[in-house]
């Protein structure tokens, strides 16, 4: 990456960091910290199973990732989710640039993945994930709906977003199998055609493109197989909003609980500057909550405890970039 752009994106970061953490600030302050702390004081001994449901929602994700590549008995499944939990940390500190998925890819040599076979497995599996993260959105839309009373517009709205998903999702494989990956390597040798990387390229590309082809031709069952793996840990999310909730004393309905999840996914989105979405996901979290009819410190708390069960993931997945090469893995991307 040269280091201009590098240098940009960081001038970028930083003041959005810093925006991030001073609206992080601002609701802590406006909520209050003795309400806050009495809510954590109410875990006590229960305070490790916050962690608990994501702990099986990354189990599941990473056994749709696994699924997706050519020989999925080859990765361990924990050496999978270790994997996956260390390119979605470096996610996490450069949201503006995605770096974690080929971090993804370069972990799974260790299981003598070729480098064309690993990064197909990303491309579909995140093609998955995207997939089933629409449609789920899509029902937390219709079911934000119907909350309010609306049934028509509901299944409106709920027919129209289904159709988009299935829309966007065949357009994301259509040009999966339109080589994508030549098409980057002549671009890249139009723009620098001296350059190492250009070399580097050729030789994968022609394998990474093939390799998507020949999944989704003869391995659909497969995909569905991935999404629907997908899916489900989406809808374990909504589960850990009732966990965490029901363990500071609170009380939240499924209903409720899934309409949060669903939605909380396009307000981190909006946020693609700010690494982790720190501030903007709590802010956004703590308002739609309160407006179902929670209590802001408890909608506080919830946020919070996402927060430091995605730094606790987020540090294992780079300590386990670190121990396998994680400045080697960096400047491969």
């Amino acid at each position: 990456m040269p280091a201009g752009g590098g240098a940009r994106r960081r001038l970028l970061t930083l003041p959005a960091l810093a925006g991030g953490l001073a609206l992080l600030g601002w609701l802590l302050h406006h909520t209050g910290l003795q309400p806050i702390w009495q809510r954590l004081r109410a875990l006590g001994w229960a305070a490790p199973l916050v962690f608990v449901p994501y702990l099986f929602i990354t189990m599941v994700d990473a056994r749709g990732w696994r699924l997706t590549m050519p020989a999925p008995g080859r990765v361990p499944l924990l050496g999978t989710m270790l994997s996956r939990m260390a390119g979605e940390a470096v996610n996490s500190l450069t949201p503006a640039a995605a770096v974690g998925e080929p971090v993804k890819a370069y972990l799974l040599r260790r299981w003598h993945v070729t480098a064309a076979d690993a990064l197909a497995s990303v491309v579909i599996s995140k093609t998955a994930l995207v997939a089933s993260q629409s449609l789920f959105t899509a029902l937390g839309v219709g079911a934000f709906l119907w909350r309010l009373d609306r049934p028509r517009l509901a299944t409106g709205w709920l027919v129209a977003l289904c159709v988009g998903c299935v829309a966007f999702t065949a357009a994301l494989i259509w040009v999966q199998g339109r080589n994508p990956g030549m098409a980057l390597w002549r671009w890249v040798r139009r723009v620098a055609p001296r350059a190492r990387l250009v070399e580097r390229l050729e030789a994968g590309t022609s394998a990474f493109d093939r390799r998507l082809r020949e999944f989704y031709r003869a391995e659909p069952r497969t995909f569905l197989h991935a999404t629907s793996l997908h899916f489900l840990a989406w809808l374990m999310g909504a589960a850990e909003v009732v966990v965490m909730v029901t363990l500071i004393g609170g009380s939240v309905s499924w209903l409720d609980a899934f309409i949060i999840e669903s939605l909380s996914q396009p307000i981190r989105a909006t946020a693609i500057l700010v690494p982790a979405g720190i501030g903007t996901q709590e802010l956004g979290g703590v308002w739609l909550s309160t407006f179902l009819g929670m209590c802001e410190a408890d909608a506080v708390t919830l946020w919070l405890l996402k927060r430091a069960r995605e730094l606790l993931f987020d540090s294992i997945g780079l300590l386990y970039l670190a121990q396998r090469g994680g400045r080697h893995a960096l400047q491969a991307t």
